[in-house]
Order: C-alpha cells, then sequence, then structure tokens
C-alpha cells in the first residue's frame, strides 16, 4: 500500500462517517465490537438519563448532575469520532505493512485478452492484504484473480495495478485479497 498520509486520512474518514452517525459505529465498523457496543450503551445511557431527568416533575437535582449529563453524551461522541479515526488508520497500516517473502502462488484468473490461465508463481512481497507477483502475462486492473499459497491458503482477490517488468516477458501485477492472510496475523 501507499505510504502517503492522505490516502490514510481517507480510510480515517470512512470509520469517521460512521461514528458521526451514531457513536460507537465507527468502532464496529473498524471491528472493534466490544468497544463500539460499550460506546453505544453509555452514549444511549446518559442521554436517555438526560432526557428523563430534564422531562421529570420530580423534584430538580442537582445542578451538576444536569450540567454533567449535558455534557456527558457530546464528549462520548467526541471520543467515539477521535478513537474511530485512528484505529482505522493504524489498522490499515498494520494490514499494509509489506514482507518480502517469496511464496510460490497458483494465480488464476484472466489476462489482458480475456483468456481464463493459470500460472504458478512467486510472490515478490506480501501484506496482510496485498501481494506483489511476477507473471508471465499482462492483466487487467480490477480483474478477479484466485490465489493459492504454497498449497495451503485460498484467498480471491483483484489487481490492483500492473506493469511490464524488465523484458515482455515479465509482468509485475499488484494484488488486493479480499480476505487477510492468516499466516501475517
Amino acid at each position: 500500500m501507499r505510504d502517503d498520509s492522505s490516502y490514510y486520512r481517507q480510510i480515517g474518514v470512512k470509520a469517521v462517517k460512521k461514528a458521526v452517525r451514531f457513536p460507537g459505529l465507527g468502532q464496529l465498523s473498524n471491528g472493534e465490537t466490544f468497544k463500539g457496543t460499550v460506546i453505544i450503551v453509555l452514549f444511549s445511557f446518559s442521554f436517555a438519563l438526560l432526557v428523563l431527568m430534564l422531562g421529570s416533575s420530580a423534584p430538580i437535582v442537582d445542578t451538576w448532575m444536569i450540567a454533567l449529563l449535558v455534557i456527558l453524551p457530546p464528549v462520548i461522541w467526541g471520543i467515539s469520532i477521535y478513537d474511530a479515526y485512528c484505529v482505522a488508520i493504524a489498522q490499515r497500516k498494520r494490514d499494509a505493512k509489506r514482507f518480502n517473502v517469496q511464496i510460490m502462488t497458483t494465480l488464476r484468473g484472466y489476462d489482458v485478452e480475456n483468456n481464463t490461465f493459470e500460472e504458478v508463481t512467486m510472490t515478490k512481497n506480501v501484506s496482510r492484504l496485498g501481494a506483489c507477483l511476477t507473471l508471465s502475462r499482462s492483466m487487467h486492473k480490477d480483474s478477479p484473480v484466485s490465489l493459492e499459497f504454497e498449497g495451503r491458503e485460498k484467498v480471491r482477490g483483484r489487481v490492483v495495478w500492473a506493469r511490464q517488468a524488465g523484458s515482455d516477458q515479465e509482468h509485475l501485477v499488484g494484488m488486493e485479497l479480499m480476505a487477510p492472510l492468516k499466516q501475517f496475523e
């Protein structure tokens, strides 16, 4: 993956948009189920308690309690937004970390002439969500592929970029994997 901060900001903004809709949704979209649930419960409880206290005809509660309940929901919401942004970026950076390893890979897909093929090749590098391969043929961007790493782990993916390497017979192809590689978790 690219190492430019605008790319990572875009990843963080996606989580922020969910957190803005409702506190905790950004955490849920980041895969943090427990944290997202806790934030949703805290926000909902504090907001509901505030509404009940303001709408109650019971004797007036201390003003410090009302002030706390007025401040608490927006604070929880703000923390939820900030946390969703930071965690989304950190997770993407972790998932994009490249390992320069050569793994025998069987690739199945369609080349630029739309012919199906199966080719055994080696990776140049891999990450949890991507791989760079050397192929004997060129492929179109966004072409769907199936990869099998050393006969063990099968995963679906798509071509993100492709370019010719040193000769006509060698092409570098960058793949995005649809599921993380377990061996790099």
